[in-house]
């Protein structure tokens, strides 16, 4: 059984252990003490209300209404007011039994009261005249989908559901899509980063990642009671996002329950894969290349609950625990045994293949095979070129060499000089999770709740994972708190009020297989660095870098409840301190890439009949003599007045951002038909900011990113204009120089209106239909990964230094670490046009979602509803990047020059640009025995393709970047004497992208739903016919989608991913009749 949770994301920008800054419980002091100065919401609490009537429906004030907890004893009173209202607004989910008396009444009695989360039902108490000795028992139907009161749209997962449907990942949230109107992250056609995922009233996202339907607090089956999924809110009370789901964690009662459990899962009975039986038998060993794999986890634990003292503590205690034991099947390329010695194989006329080529020249053991009957070449390949006579020098190669096994899969490689190396590579994975809950009524008026949660999980192999088995690989670390802090007083009977405060820090680590064994790096002076090949798995695993991070969310919540009159009132506030601390150290650890360089590998081709392996032979040659292509290694500054670059140094940023919402809500009964719900939200989002001085923005705002040729997407597609100016990156907020800055300028106008009703329909029977319509505004929060990417990748303070030498460059020689050119934040030039530069819009606006939705409820039988509702959204200023430097190919000529060169002619504009160039072995450029178009068409092999493909365009970029015969990004620009932003509107950089609101989306659905519930049988069935159009969906990290083309944006509108027409889920449980209280075996 598969267990899935929030898995830890790689991104570009992650924790740095060393730098926690305040103290855990200082700062959740800090929340407890600053709680008085807030006022939320969101609570997961459920609410009753009703009206207390005589016989002939006049109201009755003055009851004396009790609702006691069935499992806990806990009971809550109230009075009904002057108009006979009352109101219980904060009940913990579960079973209730409610007592109304009042003189001259006889005691009404409702027994058998199920309270969902988050639910708002309306129960009104009918009163008969006699004497309250006399009591009158009825049950109550609060589950019920008619019996609420608010047109949110919304379904619950009831315990039992949690407990009984088949989750094999046993994560409750798996449960999630189960609920009308939700495709995957998708909750009624918004996007996945329009979700609140709520454990016990917290938020429990990942702050740093939109991630969609997920929790970095595994959300157990056995850890979370039940939960409710909001899709579409009408209720001021919600915000954070148009979708929400509320999940409460299970609690103690006055009896004592638990479990234990252990699921097993092994690959005793599996068959092993066609693919691993095609792989065949080692031929040194006879054993089977790729044996069955194998895969053995264990998922265990246990959980109890009861009272520490009956009808007033209870506690709740659970542990779960996994471990995962796994071999699967890899292959990396490795030398034969001949090319460890030099000597390079091949058939004359013959390009090598292996096994599974058109025309192998191997068989299955690796025995020469020759498809044209030629005989074997075999020769040295360090007597060939005099400047690679032998092995690397230093040892290096030789010592990989010596790492890395034999080959016994010739279905890889060139099958004569590189071949696979199949095995089973270790994983293994132990995860820890404890979690204890602690409830206690302090008084009549006061109760009090507390949670902690911590999990703690080691991945071995899980990142950056061994190529080989004598070579050390990655791994994961990954440690979760959660503190929540819940206090509910009753302040009056009619007023109640409740105060939260949580703590969520969710930490993250990726180490490199260097971090875990530092011997495994070689070293040049006394700085390590990792070597890339070209014909072979590299023998360290350098395909990502260390990296990490911690991203804490600090909560405080306060709502007030009270009804006065017909009028339930509630009103308060939020507050979130949102940070990530992260950092990654992508190419901080300097690479030796192995390459010919700037000395060519000499004489291979005059190797008799090499034909078509000349090209590999030299590869390999590089490879085993250590010749570099190039060294690499990015430089980073910390920042600071006075920046510099500084080796070693790692991308680290600690980005904050302050949020706070605040609302009133009115759920107005008109009469006892009727119900209004009148409300408006406000929320603010600050701008989020690094708190070391490290934030990146543009000089001069988001207009800058049109560099020289303007100020306004009206200043694309002009060559030569010269309305703006050049590009430059400046550090913006605290601790800079510019702390009147921002990456964007705050929006303080995010109201959000409420306005539902449910309307009882008196026509059909009373209680059985209800018409409910509602329409709300939600906002949609940013992750704070991409202002990672917006601000934390600018240009500026990162540089990848790239070093090539005209003479020959080896390991031998190589020297670290690399010099940086020039200072951080300098300008970037137009000989540049490699690099990105991004903004965003200065006047960025949160984006919204409008809702809107309409339905008829009504009850069939005792246990049955079915519900018809229209449901659409409306996504408005949804954030979007686009890229202002599309490439121009109308307005300056290149289209009508590339359709001439293409059909055989010479375009006057490509002689211009190259005029007076050298083709190496073909002569200067003169434009007429050699002209531009003859260049590009038929001697370049990369415009060739070009023009083979139809590809105008990218040879636009080409042209334009470039620095072929020039040796300056450009140069064929500035050759012919045309304008730099010829092609591109920013031509300092190769991308200019600016993030706003530039997207928008429409979502209609029709939505038929039909529960039943009863004590033996539960039946869950809906139907969803939708579609969404837009011209985004908003799933990616970095937002990096531009569109089509800047001229048309139109062009993008589409069917979203999230545009299924037709989805039907259904969901049945049948208790057996077995067991106590059933039929039989009772």
């Amino acid at each position: 059984m598969a267990r899935t949770r929030h898995a830890p994301r790689v991104d570009s920008s992650q924790h740095k252990d060393q730098e926690f800054c305040m103290p855990l419980i200082a700062r959740f002091l800090a929340c407890l003490i600053a709680g008085a100065l807030t006022v939320i919401a969101q609570s997961t609490d459920a609410s009753v209300s009703g009206t207390a009537v005589d016989p002939t429906g006049a109201s009755v004030p003055g009851v004396s209404i009790v609702i006691t907890n069935a499992r806990t004893g806990v009971a809550f009173r109230t009075m009904s007011n002057d108009v006979g209202a009352y109101s219980f607004p904060t009940l913990p989910a579960g079973e209730y039994r409610l007592e109304a008396e009042k003189q001259g009444f006889r005691r009404l009695t409702l027994g058998g009261i199920r309270l969902e989360v988050g639910a708002r039902v309306n129960i009104d108490l009918r009163l008969e005249l006699g004497a309250t000795t006399e009591i009158v028992e009825v049950s109550a139907d609060a589950d019920n989908p008619v019996s609420y009161v608010t047109a949110s749209m919304s379904g619950v997962m009831t315990e039992r559901k949690v407990l009984d449907l088949p989750v094999s990942s046993r994560n409750v949230l798996n449960l999630t899509t189960t609920m009308a109107g939700t495709l995957g992250s998708n909750f009624n056609g918004t996007r996945r980063g329009n979700l609140n995922i709520q454990m016990d009233g917290i938020n429990v996202q990942d702050a740093r990642i939109n991630v969609g339907v997920s929790s970095t607090i595994f959300a157990s089956v056995d850890r979370v009671a039940e939960f409710r999924v909001v899709t579409q809110p009408v209720d001021a009370e919600l915000g954070r996002g148009s979708g929400n789901v509320q999940m409460i964690t299970r609690s103690g009662t006055n009896e004592f329950h638990g479990s234990l459990f252990n699921f097993h899962r092994n690959t005793a009975l599996n068959a092993n894969t066609w693919f691993n039986n095609a792989n065949g038998r080692d031929p040194r060993t006879g054993e089977p290349v790729s044996p069955r794999e194998n895969l053995i986890r264990n998922q265990f634990g246990g959980r109890v609950g009861g009272p520490v003292i009956r009808n007033r503590t209870f506690f709740h205690f659970l542990y779960e625990g996994q471990k995962i034991r796994q071999r699967e099947t890899v292959t990396s390329t490795v030398w034969t045994a001949p090319m460890r010695q030099g000597l390079f194989r091949f058939f004359p006329g013959v390009q090598n293949g292996n096994l599974n080529a058109a025309r192998p020249t191997v068989d299955e053991n690796g025995n020469p095979v020759s498809p044209t009957g030629a005989a074997l070449t075999t020769f040295n390949i360090f007597q060939v070129d005099p400047a690679r006579p032998g092995m690397d020098s230093t040892g290096l190669v030789k010592r990989y060499i010596d790492a890395m096994p034999l080959p016994n899969n010739f279905r890889a490689g060139d099958g004569l000089n590189t071949a696979g190396f199949t095995w089973q590579r270790p994983y293994r994975f132990d995860e820890n999770n404890f979690n204890v809950k602690f409830d206690h009524l302090l008084s009549d008026r006061h109760r009090l709740s507390f949670s902690f949660s911590s999990e703690r999980s080691d991945d071995i192999n899980g990142f950056m994972a061994q190529p080989f088995p004598a070579v050390t690989g990655g791994s994961v670390r990954q440690r979760d708190y959660l503190y929540q802090l819940t206090l509910t007083s009753t302040l009056s009977s009619s007023t109640v009020n409740e105060f939260r405060a949580g703590a969520l820090r969710p930490l993250f680590r990726f180490f490199s297989p260097w971090e875990v064994d530092p011997s495994i790096l070689p070293k040049a002076g006394s700085t390590p660095f990792a070597v890339d090949f070209g014909t072979i798995t590299d023998p360290v695993n350098i395909s990502n870098d260390p990296q990490g991070r911690i991203s804490p969310n600090y909560q405080l919540f306060n709502k007030v409840s009270m009804i006065r009159g017909r009028h339930n009132y509630k009103f308060g506030g939020q507050f979130w301190s949102v940070s990530t601390n992260g950092f990654n150290s992508f190419t901080v650890l300097p690479r030796a890439i192995i390459g010919a360089g700037g000395v060519p590998v000499a004489n291979m081709g005059n190797v008799p009949g090499i034909g078509a392996n000349q090209t590999f032979a030299q590869n390999v040659l590089n490879d085993l003599n250590g010749s570099l292509a190039q060294l690499q290694q990015a430089m980073n500054s910390p920042g600071g007045r006075n920046p510099v670059f500084l080796p070693g140094e790692v991308k680290q940023r600690t980005w904050r951002e302050r949020e706070f919402a605040l609302f009133f809500q009115d759920d107005w009964k008109v009469n006892q038909s009727l119900t209004l719900n009148l409300g408006i939200r406000y929320e603010f989002y600050g701008v989020p900011y690094d708190i070391n001085g490290k934030t990146a923005a543009l000089a001069g705002g988001s207009q800058s990113i049109f560099g020289i040729s303007g100020t306004t997407w009206g200043d694309l597609f002009q060559p030569g204009a010269n309305r703006g100016q050049m590009t430059d990156i400046i550090l913006v907020g605290p601790k800079t120089d510019n702390t009147g800055q921002r990456v964007y300028n705050n929006d303080w106008n995010n109201w959000s209106p409420a306005v539902g009703l449910a309307w009882n329909i008196p026509w059909f029977g009373r209680n059985r239909t209800v018409f409910r319509a509602g329409y709300s505004i939600a906002y949609e929060r940013q992750s704070l990964r991409l202002l990672d990417v917006v601000s934390g990748d600018q240009p500026g303070l990162r540089q990848v230094i790239n070093f090539f030498s005209a003479s020959k460059l080896e390991l031998a020689n190589a020297q670290l670490p690399l010099q940086p050119s020039g200072a951080p934040l300098s300008r970037v030039p137009f000989t540049d046009r490699t690099q990105i530069v991004r903004t965003y819009d200065t006047g960025l606006r949160i984006p919204h979602v409008h809702n809107y939705n309409a339905g008829i409820y009504r009850s069939i039988g005792r246990n049955g509803t079915v519900s018809v509702a229209y449901v659409a959204s409306k996504g408005t200023r949804l954030m979007r990047g686009a890229d202002v430097n599309e490439h121009n190919i109308f307005e300056n000529g290149i289209l009508e020059a590339f359709m001439i060169t293409r059909n055989g002619g010479n375009a006057p504009l490509f002689d211009r640009m190259l005029m007076g160039l050298n083709v190496p072995g073909r002569g200067v450029v003169n434009g007429t025995t050699l002209t531009g178009s003859q260049v590009l068409r038929d001697i370049n092999t990369t415009t060739q393709g070009y023009f083979a493909s139809g590809s105008v365009g990218t040879l636009a970029s080409f042209l334009s970047n470039n620095n072929y015969l020039t040796g300056v990004n450009g140069g064929l620009l500035r050759n012919g004497g045309l304008p730099e932003n010829f092609v591109s509107a920013n031509p300092q950089f190769a991308s200019a992208r600016l993030f706003g609101n530039l997207s928008n989306s429409t979502y209609h659905s029709l939505q038929i739903e039909y529960l039943h519930r009863a004590r033996d049988l539960s039946v869950q069935w809906n139907y969803t016919f939708a579609k969404g159009i837009g011209d985004e969906d908003g799933d990616g990290q970095e937002q990096i989608d531009s569109f089509r083309t800047q001229r048309n944006r139109q062009l993008d509108k589409r069917l979203l991913a999230l545009s299924v027409h037709h989805v039907m889920r259904s969901n049945v449980i049948y208790d057996l009749p077995f067991g106590p209280g059933r039929r039989w075996a009772s």
